[in-house]
């Protein structure tokens, strides 16, 4: 085997970067477009007539 078949380091390690590079921008702009396209949960009203959502913390 010839040592010219082999790529350079620094030719490999151009790659991975870029790869790299490559996979955490696709990540960032699927999460930006799954933040914009979100639709917006409707947050159930508290009821005043259960638990301690109600109560004072200080006793009269």
């Amino acid at each position: 085997m010839k040592r010219d078949d082999e790529p350079k380091l620094w030719v490999t390690v151009l790659k991975l970067v870029v790869g790299l590079a490559i996979l955490i921008g696709g990540v960032g702009l699927a999460l930006n477009y799954a933040e914009k396209h979100q639709e917006e949960m409707p947050k159930p009203a508290p009821k005043s007539n259960w638990g301690i959502f109600s109560d004072s913390p200080i006793r009269r």
